[in-house]
């Protein structure tokens, strides 16, 4: 479940326990009689208009969780087969056991995003885009590149670069999917610098 999926349904549940305090406001003034059967009824469901979305909103946080948790696992798969993919192109004349090692490893991290994401949708077809093409595009790139002699130093110079580009372009989208903040207690001498110049 992603971030804006846990906020809508917070704002849902939110608006639902505003209903009910509301519900219970106008019926107390319309029906003020102690013994209104109209007001006592609401009295007696009330705990079940509570318990309902608090339940609803206790499973949506856990869903919230699993996610997290499978993007961190889908975060270290990635980082490792881009990392292999790197040390692939600045390999001299790299074996055929690498290279196999290397396409392994992209394809691994590649259905790792499926289990994890589903496809975009796309207008005349039920599969969809994939979300993160550039990990394909990476994958694609060492395919091509190829081992042995066939993988000369100009075509893996140009080959490291392209994967520089097409990592950037993955890294940041991926990052976006987490709850990350600035931590409370950093360790970067720049922050000192500015305030130090600002004086």
């Amino acid at each position: 479940m992603t971030q804006r999926s846990l906020f809508r349904i917070t704002l849902a549940v939110i608006a639902v326990y505003a209903l009910a305090i509301g519900l219970g406001i106008f019926l107390r003034v319309n029906y003020p009689d102690p013994a209104s059967l109209v007001y006592e009824t609401y009295k007696d469901l009330f705990p079940l208009i509570i318990a309902i979305p608090a339940a609803y909103l206790a499973f949506a946080f856990q869903r919230r969780t699993s996610y997290v948790q499978a993007l961190r696992a889908l975060w270290t798969t990635t980082v490792t087969a881009v990392q292999g993919a790197h040390t692939y192109v600045r390999t001299d004349t790299p074996t055929r056991e690498l290279y196999n090692q290397t396409l392994a490893g992209l394809s691994i991290a590649i259905e790792e995003a499926r289990a994890v994401f589903k496809n975009l949708p796309r207008p005349g077809d039920a599969t969809g885009w994939y979300p993160f093409e550039p990990i394909k595009q990476i994958h694609d790139l060492v395919r091509d590149l190829g081992y042995g002699s066939h993988a000369d130093a100009p075509r893996r110079t140009a080959a490291t670069a392209d994967i520089n580009r097409m990592w950037k372009a993955v890294r940041e989208p991926l990052l976006h999917e987490y709850d990350r903040d600035v931590p409370t207690y950093h360790h970067t001498w720049y922050v000192a610098l500015r305030s130090t110049s600002a004086k």
